[in-house]
């Protein structure tokens, strides 16, 4: 019981880092927002229960991020579970992603334009995160 808690807990911890840096690189990273500026939609990362989910509002050039799932959102990243969910992003591979999609423990949902935009985002973000350094480019 404890366990499935704290699994949540890291979960939900890890999406809100993922909002929060992308908010930031959005702000002062004048690639992440020349890219935003792309697209409108809802994007969220989810497990297939909804019971853990990040929702990912892009509209007009700005992203506003909240915990919990969307009811129709037009793209949707979908884990099969938590402990799958966070073993996956926590590998932070294209490797890691790409198994739990062979496996079936992970889909996309929505529309694949949109979605294949979001991922190169999260990518984008992910390059910047491994140099924070890089976060401030204005």
């Amino acid at each position: 019981m404890i366990e499935n808690l704290t699994k949540r807990v890291q979960l939900e911890a890890i999406l809100s880092v993922l909002g929060g840096a992308l908010a930031i690189a959005h702000r002062f990273n004048r690639e992440i927002a020349d890219y935003v500026r792309q697209r409108d939609g809802v994007a969220e990362i989810r497990t297939e229960d909804r019971c853990v989910g990040r929702r990912f509002y892009i509209s007009h050039g700005s992203i506003r991020t909240l915990r919990g799932t969307h009811p129709a959102p037009d793209y949707a990243l979908v884990y099969k579970d938590i402990p799958i969910a966070l073993e996956t992003m926590m590998k932070g591979t294209e490797e890691a992603s790409l198994k739990a999609i062979s496996e079936g423990v992970l889909r996309f949902e929505g529309d694949f334009t949109f979605g294949m935009w979001f991922n190169e985002l999260l990518q984008k973000l992910g390059a910047l995160m491994k140099d924070p350094r890089k976060i401030i480019s204005l």
